[in-house]
C-alpha cells in the first residue's frame, strides 16, 4: 500500500489550513480506499475539485462545533466573498442554504436584542421589555411550542440574519476517526498546525497495520462514540441497550468494554445499582472488576465479597489495582470475622534535614545544593529519566507498526500504549531489550539513540530534561540489574507507572554510585504511587530513601 507523504505548508500561505485538510484526505482515500462507499469517495473527490475558497470555507466550517452557522458570523480574510463560496458549496451538497430549525435552533443562534425582536413577532400580546435576559426570552418563546422544524422564514419572515446547515458533518467525522483513530482530537490539531516545527518518528504504515481493515469496524467506533456522546444527557438505563456488538479487533474490542465501564459509572451516579454492577461485570475494563467488587460491599455477604477479593488479588498483577483490593479484601474480612493477612507495612530510609528557607527556590533546589560537593552531582528527575532511559532502549517497541497503534505520520506515540497488552503484543523486540541489558551492550545504544532522536516527539520523553551528562553518568553508575528492575515494574502498568518516581538522583562518579531521593517538605507526604514506586525500588535492591525537609527559624 502506498499512501503520499504528507508535507508541511508554511503559515505564511493563507489557506495553509486547506492545504494540511486536502492531504488528510488523500491520505485517507489513499490508505482506505476500501472502505468508502462509492458516494463517499465521489463526495470527496467533489470537495477537491472546488474553488479555493469554496473548500477554505467547507474546513472553516468543518472545524467549528455545531452544524448550524450564520453567514454573517463567518469573517475571514483569504476568503472576501462568503456568499459566492456558500452558493458553491451548496450546489455541491455540502451546505444548506435554508435549512430546517426548530426554535430552540433560532434562539441560540440569536443575539440577546435578536430574541427580544423575535418574542415581540411572535408574542404580540405580551409586553417584551428591551433589557429582558435573553435566558428568559427564550423560555417564553418556547413555552408550549411545538417544535416542528421549518425554514427560518416559517418562524420569522422578518429575521434580520439568516441561517446556512453543515450537511456533510458525518462524513468528515468518519474521516477524522480513520485519520486520528479517536473522535476526541479535534481538526484544529492538526490543520492549524505548521507541521514541520514537530520531527516524528517514521512509522512504516503498511496494509496489514491498518488499524481498520473492513467498514463495519469504523462503522462500530463510530456508534461507540455516538453512544458515549448520548451518556452526558440521556438515562443510562435506555443506552444500556444500544451497545454495538462485538467486532472481531483487539483495539476497538477495548473501546467497547472502556464504554461498557463508563456506562456501568453512570449508572452508578443515577442511582441504578443493579445495571450497574451488571454493566461493570460484563465489562474487562481494567477498574470495572474493582467498582464491581465496591457496589458488591454495600449489599452482598462480606464473606463472598472477601473471597471475590482474594480471587482478583490472584489474577491482577498491577500494583494499583493491587492496593485497591487488598483494601476491599480487609474491610470486608474484617466484617465477616476473618483473619486475613496485612499487607507488611513500607520501612522507608528517611532522613530528616533542617535547611534555611529559601525564598525563591522549590525544597528539592535546597536538597540538591545541601548534598552536592566536588564528586557528588544531584539532578531534579522525578519520572524523566528513567522513563527516557527506557524510551530509548525499547524505542523499536514503542514505535512498531502493529496494528491499532499508528493511525497516521504524526504520532508521538502507539495509541495502545497504555492499553492492556502492549507488551505483548511487542513480546519479541522487548525481549531484545532486556537482553542488550543482560548482555551489558546497551548504553551504546542508548546513547546513540539519545543523540540521534534528540527533538523527535516521544510521549514518553522530555528531551529539555535530558541533559548529555545526566544521560553519561546514569549509564555509567546505575547497574543494568537496576535498570532492568524498574523498566519491568514500568511495564506492568505504563500508564500509571510513568509517574510517582523520586525526585532526585544523587550520582557520584568517584565512588561509582548513586541514590534516589524523594523530597518532602514540611506538611508534604508519601501518595500512595510514590509508595508502590518506593516498594519497588526496595524490593529489587536500589538505593532509595525519603528526605523530610523542615525549614530553620
Amino acid at each position: 500500500m502506498t499512501t503520499a507523504p504528507i508535507t508541511p505548508t508554511s503559515l505564511s500561505d493563507p489557506f495553509y489550513y486547506l492545504r494540511n485538510m486536502q492531504q488528510v484526505v488523500h491520505f485517507c482515500l489513499a490508505r482506505y480506499g476500501d472502505l468508502w462507499l462509492a458516494d463517499e469517495r465521489d463526495q470527496l473527490a467533489e470537495v477537491l475539485a472546488l474553488s479555493e475558497p469554496a473548500q477554505g470555507l467547507l474546513v472553516r466550517l468543518v472545524m467549528r462545533k455545531g452544524c448550524l452557522f450564520r453567514p454573517d458570523k463567518l469573517v475571514y480574510a483569504e476568503i472576501p466573498n462568503v456568499t459566492a463560496a456558500l452558493h458553491e458549496l451548496a450546489k455541491a451538497g455540502l451546505v444548506a442554504l435554508e435549512p430546517a430549525l426548530a426554535l430552540s435552533d433560532v434562539c441560540a443562534l440569536a443575539r440577546r436584542e435578536e430574541c427580544v425582536q423575535l418574542a415581540r413577532h411572535r408574542l404580540p400580546e405580551q409586553a417584551i421589555a428591551a433589557s429582558v435576559r435573553k435566558r428568559d426570552l427564550e423560555s417564553a418563546l418556547l413555552t408550549g411550542t411545538e417544535e416542528n422544524p421549518q425554514p427560518l422564514a416559517g418562524w420569522w419572515p422578518h429575521a434580520s440574519f439568516t441561517v446556512i446547515e453543515l450537511t456533510c458533518r458525518e462524513l468528515f467525522d468518519r474521516l477524522r476517526l480513520v485519520f486520528f483513530g479517536n473522535l476526541q482530537q479535534d481538526w484544529s490539531e492538526f490543520v492549524l498546525t505548521e507541521l514541520g516545527l514537530q520531527r516524528f518518528e517514521p512509522v512504516p504504515l503498511s496494509e496489514a497495520s491498518r488499524p481498520f481493515q473492513h467498514r463495519d469496524e469504523v462503522n462500530a467506533m463510530l456508534a461507540l462514540y455516538r453512544l458515549r456522546q448520548r451518556l452526558d444527557s440521556e438515562p443510562v438505563t435506555g443506552l444500556a441497550t444500544e451497545l454495538p456488538e462485538p467486532v472481531r479487533c483487539e483495539w476497538i474490542e477495548y473501546r467497547r468494554h472502556k464504554l461498557l465501564f463508563q456506562l456501568g459509572r453512570e449508572a452508578e451516579r443515577q442511582g441504578e445499582s443493579a445495571l450497574a454492577l451488571a454493566l461493570h461485570e460484563q465489562s474487562r475494563h481494567r477498574e470495572a472488576r474493582i467498582r464491581a467488587l465496591r457496589l458488591r460491599e454495600k449489599c452482598d455477604n462480606p464473606a463472598q465479597v472477601a473471597g471475590l477479593a482474594q480471587q482478583a488479588l490472584d489474577d491482577i498483577e498491577q500494583p494499583e489495582a493491587r492496593l485497591i483490593l487488598g483494601r476491599i479484601l480487609q474491610r470486608s474480612a474484617k466484617k465477616a470475622g476473618l483473619t486475613v493477612p496485612a499487607a507488611p507495612a513500607l520501612r522507608v530510609p528517611t532522613a530528616r534535614l533542617a535547611l534555611a528557607n529559601p525564598e525563591q527556590h522549590r525544597v528539592e533546589a535546597a536538597v540538591m545544593v545541601h548534598f552536592s560537593n566536588a564528586h557528588t552531582r544531584l539532578f531534579h528527575v522525578e519520572n524523566r529519566l528513567f522513563n527516557g532511559l527506557f524510551s530509548l532502549l525499547f524505542w523499536p517497541a514503542l514505535f512498531a507498526p502493529v496494528r491499532g497503534a499508528f493511525f497516521n505520520p504524526f504520532q508521538a506515540g502507539p495509541a495502545d500504549l497504555y492499553r492492556p497488552g502492549f507488551a505483548e503484543a511487542r513480546q519479541g523486540l522487548i525481549d531484545a531489550g532486556f537482553a542488550r541489558l543482560a548482555s551489558g551492550d546497551y548504553r551504546g545504544l542508548i546513547l546513540e539513540r539519545f543523540r540521534q532522536k534528540q527533538g523527535v516527539s516521544c510521549a514518553f520523553v522530555h528531551w529539555p530534561s535530558l541533559s548529555e551528562e545526566l544521560m553519561e553518568l546514569a549509564l555509567a553508575i546505575i547497574p543494568a540489574a537496576h535498570l532492568e528492575a524498574v523498566f519491568r515494574h514500568l511495564l506492568l502498568d505504563l500508564r500509571h507507572h510513568r509517574r510517582g518516581m523520586p525526585d532526585l538522583i544523587e550520582l557520584n562518579a568517584q565512588t561509582n554510585s548513586y541514590r534516589l531521593i524523594e523530597v518532602k517538605g514540611p506538611g508534604d507526604r508519601l501518595q500512595d504511587h510514590q509508595r508502590l514506586w518506593i516498594r519497588a525500588m526496595l524490593d529489587q535492591g536500589l538505593p532509595v530513601s525519603v528526605c523530610e525537609v523542615s525549614w530553620q527559624a
